[in-house]
């Protein structure tokens, strides 16, 4: 997942209008949606594992060498699979942020992060594919910064817009990170700058500490690593005070 966030840049939404798909180009795309659908029905029924081309041509009535006209290979597959997932979260983020322009920025942070645990816990299977351990041979391109295409990078820009307002409003994260170990601030600097010196090295030291902890808090809970001493109400008590704790850190009173 942090490869996933690590390089986020502000894109200008204005682009040129492409030219209307043919009926061929429909149909394929139509095949490919198919394709997706059936991979992710394996996925949530038995994991990462049951996702193999002669599962998914099995569901479809194809053959499995059918499916090499529309995906190079199984990996290629997966890493489609994986954008159309981080689409998704990313709208249903975007919509818990931004359903209400009137929200101060504590309140914004409190209703994605629970929009972020709410739909792990509801797509387990989802969750783990994108923020378990990697599927061999799906890479992520990293040098890609442009949200519209890198799903990934989409996911992350939801909570750096969030870190960029932070910065203009909270003296707490606005700093230059001079008192960082210099190891870690060289990174931070190089990190700063992949993604256009939008906010502070402080800040970026927040974000990512932030995420750590959100993270954290979210995959262990949809791993199931915590229900030996926490489920239901108390699960949901224990997330709420968490994330009370990071606004705080945060400087948010409001």
């Amino acid at each position: 997942m942090f490869t996933m966030m690590k390089r986020v840049a502000v894109v200008n939404p204005q682009k040129p209008a492409s030219p209307q798909p043919t009926r061929r180009e429909r149909t394929r795309a139509a095949t490919r949606a198919e394709i997706l659908e059936a991979a992710r029905r394996l996925l949530i029924e038995g994991g990462t594992e049951r996702v193999t081309l002669r599962g998914i041509a099995g569901e479809l009535g194809m053959t499995a060498p059918a499916l090499y006209r529309y995906f190079d290979s199984r990996e290629a597959l997966v890493g489609e699979l994986c954008n159309q997932i981080y689409d998704e979260l990313a709208d249903v983020l975007l919509a818990a942020r931004d359903h209400d322009p009137r929200m101060p920025l504590k309140k914004r942070f409190l209703v994605t992060s629970h929009a972020f645990r709410n739909w792990a816990l509801e797509h387990r299977p989802e969750f783990g594919l994108l923020f378990g351990a990697p599927v061999p041979g799906v890479l992520v391109d990293t040098s890609n910064n442009d949200p519209e295409t890198n799903r990934g990078a989409r996911f992350g820009q939801v909570w750096l817009e969030l870190f960029v307002e932070l910065s203009r409003t909270s003296p707490v994260a606005a700093t230059d990170g001079a008192d960082l170990d210099p190891r870690l601030r060289q990174h931070l600097a190089e990190y700063r700058e992949q993604i256009g010196g939008v906010i502070p090295i402080g800040t970026i030291m927040v974000y990512l500490s932030c995420w750590i902890r959100l993270y954290g808090a979210v995959a262990i809970e949809a791993f199931g690593h915590v229900s030996f001493a926490l489920q239901g109400g108390a699960a949901d008590a224990m997330f709420d005070s968490l994330m009370h704790e990071l606004t705080a850190k945060l400087g948010l009173k409001h």
